[in-house]
């Protein structure tokens, strides 16, 4: 079936008229948060979040949000249990851990990290155990939550802040280098309907930069992590960022 193009708008409660919703097939692929947490009556829990992403690399700072859950009625629980306790994980989810990640899905009462077949690792600065089994894990400490008003009971949505605090890395995921094996680990991403995928290859594209910019190659590259420039002072606009 070939189909003409498509134009709608929601909102005015206009639909695509395909047999599935392709509004989240649409923005991908989508890193997954997959988020542990533990209750302030000590219950740890895991899930993961397909809306989920960095929001800034100076501090280090990442969000994910839950939508209100059908089942339960009310928000999910990682999203109670950060704002409860202030704290919470993100694991890095990968291809190997995929039925992993989807086991955890599953909206218990209990805690998912024995629902799932992960093992729980001690974190060093938040309550939260991690994934033993992830290459990377950010401990982070709520900066705050967001509440989104939805047009349904599912669309009420919890965006959460966090500042990370720590994070871990997995010395056989860094190559020789000193960079994130990205191959090798085949993070998680989440597309529509039922869909996912790894990433699986990797290409390079310098992001052209004015002439007399000597700064923001340094920070797209990721060179400003272990060193930062000096401030440029007056008159010194032109002359180089040295470290």
């Amino acid at each position: 079936m070939t189909y003409s193009d498509i134009f709608y708008e929601p909102p005015k409660g206009e639909t695509s008229g395909l047999p599935h919703d392709p509004f989240k097939s649409f923005v991908i692929p989508r890193p997954i948060g997959w988020i542990s947490t533990t209750s302030k009556d000590g219950q740890d829990n895991l899930g993961p979040y397909s809306q989920f992403t960095n929001v800034s690399f100076d501090p280090p700072t990442i969000l994910f949000i839950g939508h209100q859950s059908v089942y339960k009625s009310r928000s999910k629980d990682s999203v109670i249990n950060a704002q409860e306790t202030g704290e919470f994980v993100w694991n890095m989810p990968t291809y190997d851990l995929r039925e992993n990640v989807n086991q955890s899905a599953l909206e218990s009462w209990g805690d998912e990290f024995p629902i799932s077949g992960v093992t729980k690792a001690p974190s060093r600065l938040v309550k939260p155990p991690r994934v033993a089994e992830s290459p990377v894990s950010f401990e982070c400490k709520v900066h705050s939550v967001v509440r989104i008003q939805g047009d349904s009971l599912v669309g009420h949505s919890d965006i959460v802040i966090g500042r990370v605090v720590g994070i871990h890395v997995k010395g056989e995921y860094i190559t020789s280098d000193g960079l994130f094996d990205v191959l090798k680990a085949a993070p998680l991403a989440r597309l529509g309907y039922h869909q996912y995928t790894a990433i699986d290859n990797v290409f390079e594209m310098k992001v052209p930069l004015m002439p007399d910019d000597f700064v923001s190659g340094r920070v797209l590259s990721g060179a400003s992590g272990n060193q930062k420039p000096e401030k440029v002072t007056a008159g010194d606009e032109g002359s180089e960022i040295k470290n």
